[in-house]
């Protein structure tokens, strides 16, 4: 017996399982086999039946709670007092920064309060519309509102939520033209007067819906999806190519229940229920192949002693099968618990043994290793983005470069050159007032031009008109808004890289142009140039000395995350030849301005 229990051990867990099953099954399957192919197709038709709708009604509800849900979501919004006071405060076409900044800080906390929710649009009376999403991009046709069915449908409502799908082609997803989604329209009234003051958008993605489909449908391997009574779908059935029309399609305007489909030499049965929205109706697919649903009764004296003979195979199978298996996956259960609770410790393998269990402690340990990893990864990110933070609030307070200034200021009224001290005076405000920003990340590009205008008036006070400075910049793009500071650190960067230390003067010239959805910068100077080594520094951020302003590589960083672009600075230079450099950013849409 002990060579055999030796034996058991080094088999792999499926072939225990196998032999022992091999074992049960052929003595109860010769009995029993003949005896549950009469059992009642009706009988186990009506059970499947059953399970089916007791499945359907679940999720019924479920999905009722969503759409409840994003109701009382859209009420959040409706009774917003900063929403209210805000579309109130509207007089005129044109977003107005705060009343878009109040709204959509609304919109935001709803997007993250339900993870169902895709999309929230607000279009006020005067053709101006706020959005938040996580899915875009999203292109709106606001013309299209006041043409659409569900605009009159909701005039008609007297303020009653209205689900629709899609939205008539008010909005579109420009990469995903086929994306389908469910809209909750809803208008805003002053909650004080009732008159109307916005249109509120909801939308909820097919695919949030189709994954909660699959979850539920994992245990009887079943689909759903929704359709009206044209036989539209509203939401399709996860994996949708068509073959499975024949399940959903037809019913009319059946009443809710199920019925059996024939598909080949198997059965599936199909449920519906009413989703009590327009003539929505949620609908599901099961295999008969559920055997696991037994009869309720057996009155055969000869069946109630089959199942007694398998009862005792299976508990003695049972029996064996905790011994080899489940105590082992037990153990296996109780220390991943251990690493849920945050106790990152890895299981002992017992390397004699080369079995599945064995296998997968190999795999956790593995995973605990990458997740150890991981954290130590990620500690070190946050430190060198806190670094980077405080670099970047640091160098916006430029303090070399003020404490320098002030000091030529002194000097300047010292030796009484009145009018040097005013211009240096004026044009240091100017380059704080323009750098700062009071505090907004966006400027016009003609505002970063006077930023750097004011900035090499004050290194021309400081050393003798050194440097010229010229631009070509495309005039329509000046109202253009950027990121503020992209371009002053590359003209710093030039006077104290590559002019500085010239003998005589040095040029620089700035370039601006637009191509396609992008715009592009060239910063060329005359002055010094710099290595290829040097280059590579700056690009991967090795270098620490002499850095100035925000530094190259701080900037590559910010533009980078602000405006999503790889490689947003590309440098050429050579030794005593100067250097050229070159910015390419995205066009905000929506961000140009037409202030003279």
């Amino acid at each position: 017996m002990r060579i055999i229990g030796d034996f058991m051990k080094m088999l792999k867990i499926r072939t225990k399982i196998i032999l022992l099953y091999i074992s049960v099954l052929i003595l109860s399957l010769i009995i029993s086999f003949a005896v549950f192919n009469l059992m009642n197709d009706r009988k186990v038709e009506q059970e499947v039946g059953d399970v089916a709708m007791q499945t359907v009604s679940a999720l019924k509800g479920n999905l009722d709670l969503i759409f409840e849900n994003v109701s009382q979501f859209s009420n959040f919004i409706y009774f917003d007092k900063n929403v209210q006071k805000a579309l109130s405060n509207i007089q005129t076409s044109g977003i107005d920064p705060l009343i878009q900044q109040t709204i959509q800080k609304s919109l935001i906390n709803m997007l993250l309060s339900g993870n169902y929710i895709s999309s929230v649009f607000v279009f006020d009376n005067y053709n101006n519309f706020y959005y938040s999403y996580k899915v875009g991009p999203v292109f709106v046709n606001k013309e299209n509102i006041k043409q659409s069915e569900w605009y009159k449908n909701m005039k008609e409502a007297n303020g009653e939520l209205l689900f629709i799908h899609k939205s008539e082609n008010v909005i579109s997803f420009q990469t995903k033209t086929e994306k389908n989604y469910i809209s909750l329209i809803r208008e805003i009234a002053d909650v004080d007067t009732y008159n109307p003051l916005a249109i509120l958008l909801i939308t909820v993605d097919e695919k949030t819906i189709q994954d909660y489909f699959d979850e539920v449908g994992k245990k009887y391997n079943s689909q759903f999806c929704i359709i009206d009574s044209n036989d539209n779908y509203i939401v399709k059935p996860s994996g949708y190519n068509g073959d499975m029309d024949q399940f959903w399609l037809g019913s009319g305007k059946e009443e809710a229940g199920y019925r059996t489909v024939l598909t080949g030499n198997d059965k599936m049965i199909v449920v519906q229920q009413d989703l009590k929205i327009k003539d929505w109706r949620l609908m599901g697919a099961l295999p008969m192949n559920l055997n696991k649903v037994p009869a309720s009764k057996f009155y055969s004296p000869w069946i109630a002693l089959i199942v007694s003979i398998n009862l005792i195979f299976v508990f003695a199978c049972s029996v064996v099968l905790t011994k080899l298996i489940f105590k082992p996956l037990n153990k296996v259960q109780k220390h991943m618990k251990l690493v849920e609770d945050g106790q990152l410790i890895e299981m002992n393998v017992d390397m004699q043994n080369e079995n599945e269990i064995n296998d997968l402690k190999k795999v956790f340990n593995q995973m605990i290793e990458s997740i150890k990893e991981l954290i130590a990864k990620v500690k070190k990110e946050e430190k060198i983005i806190a670094k980077h933070e405080l670099d970047i609030i640091q160098a916006q307070i430029q303090p070399h470069f003020l404490y320098n200034t002030l000091d030529a200021v002194s000097a300047l009224a010292l030796i009484g050159d009145n009018d040097n001290c005013f211009n240096i005076t004026r044009a240091l405000g100017n380059f704080y007032r323009n750098s700062l920003n009071s505090g907004l990340d966006l400027v016009r590009i003609k505002d970063e031009i006077e930023c750097i205008d004011s900035y090499v008036t004050i290194l021309n006070i400081r050393y003798d008109n050194k440097i010229k400075i010229t631009y070509n910049i495309e005039k329509e793009l000046m109202d253009y808004k950027i990121l503020k500071l992209i371009l002053q650190p590359i003209v710093e960067n030039a006077v104290y890289h590559g002019i500085r230390y010239l003998k005589g003067n040095g040029n620089i010239s700035i370039d601006g142009y637009k191509v396609g959805d992008e715009i592009i910068f060239t910063v060329i100077d005359d002055g010094l140039g710099m290595s290829k080594e040097k280059i590579c520094e700056i690009v991967e951020g090795k270098t620490q000395n002499g850095k100035s302003g925000f530094g190259l590589y701080s900037s590559i960083q910010r533009i980078s995350l602000y405006y999503d672009i790889e490689n947003p600075i590309t440098i050429a230079s050579e030794i005593g030849k100067g250097t050229e450099i070159t910015v390419r950013i995205k066009v905000i849409i929506g961000e140009r301005t037409d202030e003279n």
